[in-house]
C-alpha cells in the first residue's frame, strides 16, 4: 500500500474514528439527502484472507489451527441412504451412482478430500459426473460426507486470523468495517448472513469469523432460503424437508449439528424475534456466492419482502462480497428500476444481449435460464435488496472483464450507470443527513459506466483513495482527490496496433490504465470477432491518485465496439 493514499483507503491500516466521522461532515453540498445515516461497504469478492482452510492466504506467521477441509467416506451405510434418499425420478442415474460408488468404496475405505473423492469419481466414470443434474450431483457429495471432530467428539470449526494476512488490502477493508460500525453505535454488533451459498452452513463458520476478527460482537445469523420459508408459513417443524425442496442441501443436521440447532430455534422464536434481533444489529454482512439464492431471504416467492427486509435495509451498516454486493442493486431511481444482475460474460451480451429471468424458486434453484447458455447475460428486471439505487452492481469485475456486460445491460434496461468493483476492493456509500459521498477502499479500483448507446459507452476508472462526487447529473472525481493527484510520468506512447484477447485477462484495464499514464487519446483493441475503440475527448480526464499498478483514475473514456465480420 502506498504511504500517500488519503487517510479512508490505501494506508489504512492507521485509519481512525475521525477519519469516518469527517466524511459524514466534510460533504453537506450534495443532493439526494437521506434522513438516516448509514454506510455501505461494497466488496468486489476474493476478500483474500488468512484461514486454516485458505493456507495459501496467510504469510509466513503461519497458519490457524482449526478445520482445513471437508472430509468424505465412501461407507456402505452412506450407500444405503443414498439408495433410499435418493432425489429425483432418473433411476437410470441412480443405478449408475450406486454401481459406481461400490466400486469407489472397494478401492477408496479412507477419508477423502472433496478433491480427492472428484479425481476418484472422474478416473472411474467421468461421463456420469456430467451427466448427473444440480440437485444429484449435490445429493451424492452431501451424503457421503462426514464431520470433521475433535477427539472429544466435538465440531472442529475454520479458524479465522486476518492479523496473518498475506494480502494487507482485506485488512483494509476490515478496518473500515471497524471504524463505520463503531462511529455508528458505542457498542456495535455484526450478522453474517451466508444464505449466498447453497450450504449456508458451511459458510457460517468463516464469515462469523471474519467479523469477530474487528474485536465487534459477531455472530452468524440462521437466515436461510428455509428458515424464511418456514417461520412465515408456520412451518418449523418442516423445516428439515424445506431444506432439501428450496435449498437442496442435504444431511446437514449430521455435519454442522450446531448451525442447524440454531436455525430450528430462530424459526421456533417466531417472525417477530427475528426482526427484532436484525433491529438490534449495527450491521449485517451478506457473503459471496449466488446473489439469486440471497434474494430468496429477502422476498417471498411472489416477489414480495419479508417482515424483516425493511429492518435489514434500515441497518446503519450494510456489507456485501461478490454475490453480498450484487444482490444490493434494486429500487426505482430517475431512470425506473434498477436491475439485479445473475449471469454472463462480455462475450455472450455482445453476441445475445441481455435476458431477463424469474427468481428462484423450489421448482428453480439455479438462475432459471429457461433453456439459455450457461454463459448468457441474465437479470432479475425487479432488482435486489434496494439498498443502492444509484445504478446496477457488478463484481469481480475487471478481473472478469465484465464491462461491456454491464453496459450491454444498463442500455437493455435504460438505466444510466454502472458500478463495477474489483476484487479486494470496496466501493464506499456513506449517507447522512446532509447527503452522501462515496469513496474507494481496498486494493484495485472501482470502474464507473455511463451508457451511451447499445455499443458504445463512457468509462471511468476509481482508483484506491479516490473520494467521487454524487451529484443531481452524475458522478464525478471530487476535488478532495483532484487536490491530491500525482505529478504525471513519462511513460512512451502505445504502439499503433490493434491489441488482441481485450476481454482475456483483465487486459482492459491494463489498456485503459496504460492508456491513462500515457495520456494517450486512441487505442484499438479486438477481440474474437469484435473491433473496440477507446477514444478520450474534451471530456475524458487522466489524473494519478496512486502509485500501484491501477492507480491511475479516468474520466469519461469512450468504448464502442462493433462486429468485424
Amino acid at each position: 500500500m502506498n504511504k500517500n493514499y488519503t487517510a479512508i483507503s490505501g494506508g489504512f491500516r492507521t485509519v481512525t474514528l475521525a477519519c469516518i466521522s469527517m466524511l459524514f461532515s466534510a460533504f453537506s453540498q450534495h443532493l439526494l439527502a437521506s434522513q438516516q445515516s448509514q454506510t455501505l461497504v461494497l466488496i468486489g469478492g476474493t476478500l483474500t484472507t488468512c484461514s486454516s482452510m485458505s493456507p495459501k492466504n496467510c504469510n509466513n506467521k503461519g497458519v490457524p489451527k482449526g478445520k482445513s477441509a471437508s472430509n468424505f467416506q465412501i461407507t456402505e451405510a452412506n450407500i444405503k441412504r443414498v439408495d433410499a434418499q435418493w432425489p429425483s425420478k432418473n433411476t437410470a442415474h441412480k443405478a449408475k451412482i450406486l454401481n459406481l460408488l461400490s466400486k469407489m468404496a472397494n478401492q477408496h475405505t479412507q477419508t477423502l478430500s472433496k478433491k480427492r473423492l472428484l479425481w476418484a469419481w472422474r478416473d472411474t466414470n467421468n461421463q456420469l459426473l456430467n451427466q448427473l443434474s444440480d440437485a444429484e450431483y449435490y445429493f451424492v457429495l452431501d451424503m457421503l460426507e462426514v464431520p470433521v471432530l475433535d477427539a472429544q467428539g466435538r465440531r472442529i470449526k475454520e479458524q479465522v486470523a486476518t492479523h496473518h494476512n498475506a494480502e494487507p488490502a482485506s485488512v483494509d477493508i476490515l478496518n473500515f468495517i471497524k471504524a463505520s460500525a463503531s462511529v455508528a453505535t458505542k457498542s456495535p454488533s455484526l450478522l453474517a448472513v451466508t444464505a449466498s451459498s447453497r450450504d449456508p452452513y458451511e459458510s457460517a463458520d468463516f464469515y462469523e469469523g471474519l467479523l469477530s476478527q474487528t474485536g465487534i460482537q459477531a455472530t452468524w445469523l440462521p437466515l436461510t432460503p428455509a428458515l424464511a420459508k418456514a417461520i412465515t408459513s408456520g412451518q418449523c417443524k418442516a423445516l428439515g424437508e424445506l431444506r432439501t425442496q428450496v435449498m437442496q442441501a442435504y444431511n446437514r443436521e449430521v455435519i454442522y449439528t450446531d448451525r442447524v440447532k440454531a436455525e430450528q430455534q430462530l424459526c421456533e422464536q417466531g417472525v417477530a424475534h427475528l426482526v427484532k434481533l436484525i433491529a438490534s444489529a449495527t450491521g449485517i454482512m451478506f457473503n459471496g456466492g449466488d446473489q439469486s439464492l440471497t434474494k430468496q431471504v429477502l422476498f417471498d416467492d411472489e416477489g414480495k419482502p419479508y417482515p424483516w427486509t425493511q429492518t435489514i435495509n434500515e441497518r446503519p451498516l450494510l456489507i456485501g462480497t461478490s454475490a453480498g454486493t450484487a444482490v444490493q442493486s434494486g429500487s426505482k431511481n430517475q431512470f425506473g428500476q434498477v436491475a439485479m444482475i445473475t449471469n454472463g460474460t462480455s462475450v455472450a451480451a455482445m453476441e445475445q444481449g441481455a435476458h431477463a429471468v424469474a427468481a428462484p424458486s423450489a421448482r428453480c434453484i439455479q438462475d432459471c435460464q429457461q433453456g439459455l447458455s450457461g454463459d448468457a447475460l441474465t437479470y432479475q428486471a425487479d432488482g435486489g435488496l434496494g439498498s443502492f439505487n444509484f445504478g446496477i452492481l457488478d463484481t469481480h469485475f475487471s478481473e472478469r472483464n465484465r464491462s461491456v456486460r454491464l453496459a450491454t445491460l444498463l442500455a437493455h434496461t435504460g438505466q444510466r450507470f454502472g458500478f463495477g468493483v474489483d476484487e479486494t476492493t470496496a466501493l464506499v456509500v456513506i449517507r447522512s443527513a446532509q447527503g452522501e459521498v462515496m469513496t474507494v477502499v481496498g486494493k484495485h479500483g472501482v470502474v464507473h459506466i455511463k451508457s451511451i448507446s447499445p455499443q458504445s459507452f463512457s468509462y471511468s476508472y476509481w482508483p484506491s483513495g479516490t473520494y467521487v462526487d454524487v451529484g443531481q447529473d452524475g458522478f464525478s472525481i471530487h476535488q478532495r482527490t483532484l487536490a491530491k493527484v500525482l505529478t504525471d510520468i513519462n511513460i512512451p506512447a502505445l504502439p499503433e496496433q490493434r491489441f488482441a484477447g481485450i476481454l482475456e485477462d483483465a487486459k482492459l484495464r491494463s489498456l485503459t490504465q496504460a492508456m491513462c499514464l500515457a495520456k494517450q487519446q486512441q487505442a484499438q483493441a479486438k477481440h474474437e470477432k469484435f473491433n473496440f475503440t477507446f477514444l478520450a475527448d474534451d471530456s475524458t480526464r487522466y489524473l494519478r491518485v496512486n502509485k500501484t499498478k491501477f492507480g491511475c483514475a479516468i474520466e469519461n473514456l469512450k468504448i464502442s465496439y462493433s462486429n468485424n465480420h
